[in-house]
């Protein structure tokens, strides 16, 4: 720009004139109190940024914290309800073991009184057979027996009689043939179970001995092919009674089971027989038995 050009623009007026050049309103940004203010209205723009994003923060962690908190409730919440399902489930467990062995006993008992009511039926109806076979005897002249002696015991067609004092085995078997009849001999479950009812717990000897080597029932039956009940170990044949000697006779023992023992012990006699009398010993009495011809009732 020449010195004529400044002239004439210097003459005319500020709205004429234009802007003025770029330097000179940077130079007056720049310049001390311009700066200041600038810098004062940034801090203050900062500091406001600052105070929002830490009200921001915090809220945040207000709200982090409750939520915190509301898992560790539901967390302890939970766990709670965890053990108390775990412990109905304990309950749970413990009342059904324990009724199944309820029911399992009451289905024993239930087995057990049907097998009892069983065997009084039997018994009753051989009880009914004997008094009427008894009766017909009376009415005729006595030449055929075709029922149980009095006192005598019927079961499956034989006769058991059943003592009340003991005596030993030899004088028990001598006292069974003078009945005609022997010490008695068992065949089957149900014929020990028979016996058990009526002899009671009481030790009783049975037609059943080793005196002569094996053991062999007193009518010949085989006993190696035939019933048998020993207790646990027996028979063991033990020397440490005091009595000497062996022990070469069985009888039952108050449980029912079998057992070798001393023949000289005072045992009770039980007797059974087939219209020939046969005897069975008890331990402290006899009883003898014998086989009778079916009745018709």
């Amino acid at each position: 720009m020449t010195i004529s050009t400044e002239k004439v623009r210097g003459g005319l007026p500020p709205f004429l004139k234009g802007p003025p050049p770029p330097h000179s309103l940077f130079r007056r940004l720049c310049s001390g109190p311009s700066l200041i203010l600038i810098s004062i209205g940034l801090s203050l723009l900062l500091l406001v940024v600052v105070c929002v994003i830490g009200s921001q923060n915090s809220k945040l962690q207000e709200e982090l914290r409750a939520l915190r908190e509301t898992f560790s409730n539901l967390t302890v919440s939970t766990e709670a309800k965890v053990k108390a399902l775990s412990v109905q489930g304990g309950n749970v467990g413990r009342k059904m073991k324990s009724l199944e062995s309820q029911l399992e006993k009451q289905q024993q008992d239930l087995s057990e009184d049907h097998s009892s009511l069983l065997l009084h039926v039997k018994q009753f109806v051989s009880d009914l057979r004997s008094l009427s076979c008894q009766m017909a005897v009376l009415q005729g002249n006595g030449s055929e027996r075709t029922c149980c002696p009095v006192n005598w015991v019927d079961f499956e067609g034989k006769c058991y009689w059943f003592s009340r004092s003991g005596k030993p085995w030899p004088e028990a078997e001598k006292y069974c043939q003078l009945e005609d009849a022997h010490l008695v001999v068992v065949g089957s479950w149900e014929e020990q179970k028979f016996i058990q009812h009526h002899m009671g717990p009481v030790n009783t000897w049975m037609g059943l001995t080793d005196q002569n080597g094996p053991w062999k029932w007193v009518d010949g039956t085989d006993y190696e092919s035939g019933f048998k009940n020993w207790r646990p170990e027996q028979p063991d044949d033990w020397y440490g009674h005091g009595l000497g000697g062996g022990e070469d006779c069985a009888h039952f023992t108050d449980d029912g089971r079998w057992n070798d023992d001393v023949c000289q012990r005072p045992y009770r006699t039980l007797a059974a027989s087939v219209l020939l009398l046969y005897c069975s010993q008890h331990m402290d009495s006899i009883a003898c038995s014998k086989m009778t011809a079916p009745l018709q009732l």
